[in-house]
């Protein structure tokens, strides 16, 4: 049963640093056995907690273990593109980034549905810091694998031609895709124009 608009709302008290509540919507269905997005919903919550308090073991508890991908784009005329593809290095980046104050505010995820054993986000958020601002609009586009973390996550700003947290979907695009094997079914895959520093 596809889930557009889930009633779903994400308790955070699983995760003590992020009290807030985050709406959850889109599709989450076709889980293979074993899978769910309650756990998704967890480890995401995890990250956006993890990173603004650079908290390591939460961080590891988010991410697979191995090779993941994370970039940031810039937030700010000062800032710098970001990659980083091991967890050690995106503990070192969470821990400089505190030096400023950077946080991040998880508002909603929009899943786009399961294809295997992974399940497409995109996360709504908001970013505040010490060198790039306050209240920064933030989206990005993620990856969640079953049993074992998020392995992609780009981050960057939310522009005026982005979707929304209230949006209901996004526009189908073939030319950005999740690292998954192609699904028979039609799957809604983020706009090209929503996150310019995809890969």
């Amino acid at each position: 049963m596809v889930a557009w608009g889930l009633s779903l709302v994400a308790l955070c008290p699983l995760v003590a640093q992020q009290s807030q509540k985050w709406k959850v919507q889109g599709d989450t269905a076709g889980a293979p056995a074993g899978c769910n997005a309650t756990a998704a919903i967890t480890v995401i919550s995890e990250w956006f907690a993890g990173f603004s308090e650079a908290d390591s073991a939460g961080l590891a508890h988010a991410m697979t273990t191995g090779r993941l991908t994370f970039t940031t784009s810039r937030f700010a005329a000062s800032d710098s593109f970001v990659r980083i593809q091991t967890l050690p290095d995106l503990i070192r980046y969470a821990r400089a980034r505190q030096r400023h104050h950077d946080r991040m505010t998880l508002e909603a995820v929009q899943f786009f549905g399961w294809r295997g054993g992974r399940l497409g986000f995109m996360p709504f958020f908001t970013r505040s810091a010490d060198d790039l601002g306050e209240k920064l609009a933030g989206i990005g586009k993620g990856e969640y694998w079953c049993g074992r973390g998020i392995r992609v996550l780009n981050l960057g700003p939310r522009h005026g031609t982005s979707p929304t947290p209230s949006s209901r979907g996004a526009p189908p695009n073939t030319r950005l895709k999740l690292a998954a094997p192609v699904s028979k079914r039609p799957v809604h895959i983020l706009s090209a124009g929503v996150l310019a520093f995809h890969l």
